[in-house]
């Protein structure tokens, strides 16, 4: 097996975020092997950026080469503000973020998706002391994690509650005005997990299944002309999917 030429940031920025949750596994009872986790999160989350900017595509940056470097100075500056360690800075799961860029929670059996469920509760679960300093990005890309958990569970009630109230409740100018670094793609991304609600409601059946057949082509259509946002393109494909699906019910898109 070859690695991808093109994917170095991406190995280092994945190995990293397994350590960072390893990290919080071990803190509780073993602080030594944390403090090991610690360290080498650090190390290969910093070496990111030194392989990020180096490939182009139609001579722009590539997608996740923006997303990584903007997260690791994030976390970097939000250390330097709350002088703690950079570990302790990273936030909600990057794991957990990474199965959802990825499509994973879709290949996850129940019992899978029940312990991602555990890594998310780490962030406002009690052990996190940094929680209540975080901003509502970060608030926001905790509940489009959980949401989509609970939709691959098929507990589409606790989802579509958890969208409504905690992102989609807010502007999309409010995100962006949190500032450069912010995580602001849960906002549109949420829209699509709406959509995907309504869908598997549809295909599920019941007695409103017509209405969640329409009301997933509201949520397209919203998502569908939004302006870029982090690694859109990704969302982009799936989204391309649902239109061609939804045509095939008689609905028709502009």
């Amino acid at each position: 097996m070859t690695l991808n030429n093109w994917s170095h940031a991406l190995y280092y920025y994945i190995a990293g975020a397994c350590h960072v949750e390893l990290y919080r596994l071990a803190k509780p009872s073993n602080p030594t092997l944390a403090a090991e986790h610690a360290q080498k999160a650090e190390e290969l989350l910093k070496l990111v950026p030194k392989h990020t900017g180096k490939k182009r595509f139609m001579a722009k940056q590539l997608p996740f080469d923006v997303f990584s470097t903007r997260k690791i100075e994030k976390w970097q500056q939000r250390a330097d503000a709350w002088g703690c360690s950079f570990v302790d800075a990273v936030g909600v799961s990057p794991v957990e973020e990474m199965i959802l860029f990825w499509n994973g929670y879709k290949r996850m059996r129940a019992r899978h998706l029940e312990v991602s469920m555990k890594r998310l509760y780490w962030s406002d679960g009690g052990e996190n002391r940094t929680w209540e300093r975080e901003d509502l990005d970060e608030k926001a890309l905790l509940a489009l994690l959980r949401a989509s958990t609970l939709r691959s569970l098929k507990r589409f009630d606790e989802a579509r509650v958890i969208l409504k109230n905690s992102v989609l409740c807010h502007d999309w100018a409010t995100y962006k005005a949190i500032g450069p670094k912010a995580d602001a793609w849960p906002c549109p991304v949420a829209h699509y997990e709406m959509a995907v609600i309504c869908w598997m409601e549809f295909v599920g059946g019941g007695e409103a299944d017509r209405k969640s057949l329409e009301e997933c082509k509201v949520w397209v259509d919203k998502v569908a002309a939004w302006e870029g946002y982090d690694l859109d393109a990704r969302f982009g494909i799936r989204i391309t999917t649902a239109k061609e699906t939804l045509k095939k019910y008689g609905l028709t898109f502009a």
